[in-house]
């Protein structure tokens, strides 16, 4: 427990501007053991990962660390604790620093399609981060990044290719000869990959191979598997666990996910609004928490085994003070929460047999996509099936759950559903209209188009930045000429701003202004402009905090039962979260490899699932 190899002392962060001054991180103390993995939680603003970045020495301008100290223990070459000495981070040159960042301290981004340059191979910028640190040949460098990468088990190792290669001896010899070349072609073909080439959960294993690649003796995992499916998620977590204990290496693991640091973390610190908040042993954490703020993101999160009317927010658990001019948090006075009212499976039941004497809205039958996959010379080789066959119907007022790992089809089924995708073979119907085959620019289909809206995954590409949030909710009535009057049409985008959880004084505000959850409500103002009957929500909450995620799950639910809006909504919500599926949805899909694995109702799907691939 002595054996310490990083002390963070009343660390400050500020970000200063012209007219004001912003303390991001406020007087955060914590220590770091050998070979432990200590989780930081906290919703987005909290001071996670400027935190991290202070450790890096990466905190980007305007912001500077105006107090506060950081030291660290290289240990790699340090036999006993005795002989270690402490290195004061922010007391050395950026030279100095250099040596440091990468070697001893390595980081894993959020975003690894953001960290990794998209015009480069993996294979290059591997190599890159080793030599920069160690002095070895480009031949080492490259061995080293193909062992990194068959350690993260990107790359299979030798001997699993040599029993591919026996297995598929015939095709192989006659491409290859011999089994050692077959193993350097492999190798070689993924070094030669570029990061558009790798899906999410690979680029991330890229990241934390050129995390690994000089030893480090610390870690730091910034929200490493928030946007990845649950099953590439934990084989992340069950990854960085095991090379942590096989390298005895420290981690430091951020998130908000409260689940996920439960799975990983030894020790945790609970961070809000800057200020470390609540910190301790994971199961005293977890099971008994202190601060509100800690209850507030343990009950926020949908619960899988279990169906709420309405899920908590951490607003429900403490009433914050602060200061007008500053913003700085004065006191936090905890509030008991609401009782959690869950819905019985009978009274599920009886929904689902109510919503089955609706019409459908919408009917697809036996509707295919496929892409060209292009060969030598520009040819069309064969054609990859990304949406096989499926066959489903949406109830009016219904909501349908639709599920599946990244690539399994899903956001292609429903953008063709929307025609932005044509379809290659089958049929679509919303309402009595068959809509498959008509013109994409025929009057029929534009008008039908008001009806059919979208919530997409990411709310900062879905808004343009220099469009204020009252015209980009205003646009869309403006195109299907929805109320001429201006003075009415604003009234109605005040009431949506209102309704959907915002201030109406906000109208002229822009994107960046505005938090990701914000964001998130004004795409729903939008869509909801035009009066439509039908939403696809296509992972409209998977990069939320667990809290602004509750808040959004909410509000959609609420919108669906509103007489106010004179519309009764039909969702199809997409999202790689069952937990989250369950709590929104009368029928759930499971869609895995393009096919439609298995249809129920959200309770038999939860409960009873049938097929292997829903279970696991």
């Amino acid at each position: 427990m002595n054996d310490i190899v990083l002390r963070v002392k009343d660390l400050c962060v500020e970000f200063t501007s012209d007219r004001s001054s912003f303390l991001a991180v406020d007087n955060v103390s914590f220590e770091l053991q050998r070979g432990q993995i200590l989780g930081i939680v906290g919703e987005s603003g909290s001071g996670k990962s400027v935190t991290s970045l202070a450790i890096m020495g990466l905190v980007p301008s305007p912001g500077k660390i105006s107090a506060g100290a950081i030291e660290f223990c290289p240990a790699k070459d340090k036999n006993t604790i005795k002989d270690r000495q402490f290195v004061n981070l922010l007391g050395i040159g950026e030279q100095r620093r250099r040596l440091y960042r990468g070697g001893e301290i390595a980081m894993i981004f959020q975003e690894p399609m953001s960290a990794l340059n998209p015009v480069y191979t993996i294979g290059f910028q591997i190599i890159e981060a080793i030599r920069l640190h160690q002095k070895v040949s480009s031949q080492e460098a490259k061995n080293q990044a193909i062992s990194r990468l068959q350690e993260v088990k990107l790359l299979p190792s030798d001997e699993a290719l040599e029993n591919r290669y026996q297995k598929n001896q015939n095709d192989e010899k006659e491409q290859f000869g011999s089994y050692k070349n077959y193993i350097k072609q492999e190798k070689e073909a993924l070094l030669k990959r570029y990061p558009h080439q790798l899906s999410g959960g690979q680029l991330q294993r890229v990241t934390i191979a050129m995390a690994i690649s000089c030893d480090p003796t610390i870690l730091i995992a910034d929200e490493p598997t928030t946007a990845l499916d649950v099953t590439v998620q934990k084989e992340i977590l069950e990854l960085l666990q095991k090379l942590c204990a096989d390298r005895n290496m420290s981690m430091i693991f951020i998130s908000h996910d409260l689940g996920v640091i439960n799975k990983i973390a030894d020790h945790v610190v609970v961070m809000y609004r800057g200020e470390i908040v609540d910190r301790g042993n994971k199961n005293k954490i977890l099971s008994n928490p202190e601060h509100p703020y800690t209850k507030g993101l343990l009950a926020c999160r949908p619960r899988l085994k279990s169906q709420p009317e309405k899920l908590l927010v951490v607003d429900d658990f403490m009433e914050v003070q602060e200061d007008i001019k500053t913003g700085k948090v004065l006191s936090i006075t905890e509030k008991i929460p609401p009782a959690i009212e869950l819905i019985p499976p009978e009274e599920q039941q009886q929904k689902w047999l109510a919503l089955q004497k609706n019409e459908p809205l919408l009917t697809v039958k036996d509707l295919s996509v496929q892409f060209p996959v292009k060969g030598m010379f520009g040819q069309t080789k064969k054609y990859f099936m990304a949406v096989n066959n499926i066959s489903f119907e949406v109830k009016q007022g219904e909501t349908l759950g639709l599920v599946g790992e990244s690539g399994c089809g899903k956001s292609t089924l429903a953008r063709t559903i929307l025609r932005l995708i044509p379809a290659s073979m089958g049929e679509i119907q919303f309402k009595k209209d068959k809509i498959t085959n008509l013109p994409s620019g025929c009057e029929k289909l534009r008008s039908l188009r008001k009806e059919m809206q979208i919530v997409f995954q990411n709310p900062y590409n879905s808004l343009n930045p220099r469009m204020t949030i009252g015209k980009a909710i205003m646009e869309p009535m403006s195109i299907h000429n929805i109320e001429e009057n201006p003075r009415v049409r604003k009234g109605q985008v005040e009431y949506l701003l209102k309704r959907v959880g915002l201030k109406s004084e906000w109208f002229d505000r822009y994107p960046h202004e505005l938090s990701g959850g914000q964001r998130q409500r004004v795409c729903i103002a939008r869509a909801l402009a035009v009066k439509p009957k039908f939403i696809i929500c296509d992972e409209s909450v998977s990069a939320l905090d667990v809290s602004v995620q509750a808040g959004v799950l909410n509000l959609l639910k609420e919108l669906q039962n509103d007489r106010d809006l004179d519309v009764n909504l039909t969702y199809i919500f997409i999202s790689h979260d069952l937990s989250v599926v369950r709590f929104m949805s009368d029928r759930i899909l499971v869609m895995n490899q393009g096919r439609k694995e298995e249809l129920d109702t959200a309770e038999n799907i939860i409960n009873n699932p049938k097929e292997d691939y829903t279970k696991n």
